[in-house]
Parts: structure tokens; C-alpha cells; sequence
């Protein structure tokens, strides 16, 4: 595909590495901030108070990539990260991961996972071994689902991934199962939760 042979599986491992140094100080500092702004919301109207600007958030990011651009401030990484967390935002970038955009999908990813705070990678992670698979890259995939478990050990779109992933099932079945669109209409069908649960 017109990419370099890496020499070992390290040298794979080394591409979606931790960043370090002042760009890992810088990175650290903007999850603070991310983390406050998330408390002021959740303060105001709850956890859904996440969701608008969150899907904002990815669609944004992913449409970037899309026409080769990159996110440059760290910030952008940080809330990009923070919201993630949240499964209809993470799900809604899953569902956004169409195979025709694979490159940019993986730079998107790649970028998030060398850049995302402990306690924050799994989501990222979990999006690029998608796009790994959907690539036919079973290493890197599973690299990156390495990354997600150590970061959250049980964490479900990972585990479920590297099922599929050890059955041997082909890129072809990466496809996301639904839209972005039918993806909110199922989320928004979905009965509140009771209080207390």
C-alpha cells in the first residue's frame, strides 16, 4: 500500500506510543482543564450535558481529518478524548468509521491514542483497532487493543473486538453495523434510566 515496512512488532508498538516530554506535560495540563469544564456541565444539567457538544466534537474532528487536516491544539485532543467516554459519543464515531476513509480515520486515532491521558485511551484505542481491521492491519489492531485493556482492563468494545479479531473474522465484517443517524434514533428510543441506577 505504499507504506514502510517497520522491522518488528516494536517498532509498530512505537508508532502509537505515549507522547512524552512537554508535549505530555502540555497534555496533562489541558485534561485538568477538560475535566473542569466537565464538571461545570454535569454541575448545570447532568451527564447529558456531554452529549451535543461531544457529537460535535467527533463529527468535527473526523470531517478534519477526512480533508487532511490535523488537530494541532491540545485541547482539541483532550475534550476529544474526555467525551469519548461517554458510549453514545464513542458509539457515534464507531459509527462514523466508513472504510472508504480508512487512512484518515487511522491518523485521527492514532493521534488521540499517543495523546490521551491514562484513563482515557480505551475509546480511542478501541476506534483505531477498527480501523486497523477494516485495513486488513491485524497487528496494529491488536496492538491497540493492548493499549485499550491496559489503560481499562474489561473495557467491552475492546474485548469484543479481539474476539472477532481471534476468530479470524475478515476486514470485509468491520463495517459499521449502523449510520450515525440510526445510531441516535436507537440511543434516543432507549428508556431513561431510573433513578438511582
Amino acid at each position: 500500500a505504499g507504506e514502510p515496512a517497520l522491522p518488528s512488532r516494536d517498532a509498530l508498538a512505537a508508532t502509537i506510543a505515549p507522547v512524552t516530554g512537554s508535549a505530555a506535560a502540555a497534555m496533562a495540563r489541558e485534561t485538568q482543564y477538560a475535566e473542569r469544564i466537565e464538571a461545570k456541565l454535569f454541575t448545570r444539567a447532568g451527564p447529558g450535558a456531554l452529549d451535543g457538544p461531544g457529537l460535535a466534537a467527533v463529527q468535527a474532528a473526523v470531517l478534519l481529518y477526512r480533508d487532511g487536516g490535523t488537530m494541532n491544539i491540545e485541547f482539541m485532543h483532550a475534550w476529544l478524548a474526555l467525551v469519548l467516554r461517554r458510549l453514545r459519543i464513542r458509539d457515534d464515531a464507531w459509527a462514523r468509521m466508513d472504510p472508504a476513509h480508512v487512512a484518515a480515520h487511522r491518523r485521527l486515532w492514532t493521534d488521540l491514542v499517543r495523546r490521551a491521558q491514562p484513563g482515557y485511551v480505551a475509546a480511542p484505542a478501541s476506534l483505531l483497532a477498527v480501523t486497523a481491521w477494516q485495513e486488513g492491519n491485524g497487528a496494529l489492531a491488536n496492538i491497540a487493543l493492548d493499549r485499550a485493556l491496559a489503560d481499562t482492563p474489561g473495557y467491552s468494545m475492546a474485548l469484543l473486538l479481539r474476539d472477532a479479531l481471534d476468530a479470524g473474522v475478515p476486514p470485509s465484517a468491520a463495517t459499521p453495523p449502523m449510520t450515525p443517524e440510526q445510531l441516535a434514533a436507537s440511543y434516543d428510543r432507549s428508556p431513561s434510566p431510573r433513578p438511582g441506577r
